[in-house]
């Protein structure tokens, strides 16, 4: 059975998520930020990520940064919505810093139990290269 570890501030939405994600066949194991991931991630095999990126705390950007270096070829999904004017901005960045999929939410469930599957069928591929918070930040700059 595939583990995922969800990130996600928003309890209700944490707990809806995790009921899609188990009755989907996955394991799930959920934090309410980014700070809990290191300690986890030593304590479990993951085998996807499915990360939010507005958070208090610690961030989605900056936990997929570290896993990045942490744990290279662990994909890792990242979604966002809460903000509704920089959803677009958090998930393009996202996407840069090498996301295997971005979802702005509200998204339909098995939309979200999809990319989970792809995520983790193709994440025997190459790594995606990671560009630096400010390479990225410079490809908005005009």
């Amino acid at each position: 059975m595939p583990t995922v570890l969800l990130v996600e501030d928003n309890k209700a939405y944490r707990e809806l998520l995790t009921e899609v994600l188990t009755l989907a066949g996955f394991d799930v194991c959920a934090a309410p930020d980014g700070r809990r991931v290191p300690e986890i991630l030593r304590q479990r095999r993951t085998d996807l990520v499915i990360t939010d990126l507005s958070m208090p705390e610690r961030d989605g950007i900056e936990t997929m940064t570290e896993l990045h270096y942490t744990h290279p070829r662990l994909p890792v999904i990242a979604i966002s919505g809460d903000v509704p004017l920089n959803t677009h901005l958090y998930l393009t960045i996202a996407e840069k810093l090498g996301a295997s999929r971005v979802l702005a939410k509200p998204f339909k469930m098995d939309e979200l139990v999809a990319a989970a599957r792809q995520a983790i069928a193709s994440s025997s591929d190459p790594i995606k290269p990671l560009g630096t918070v400010r390479s990225v930040a410079s490809r908005f700059q005009t």
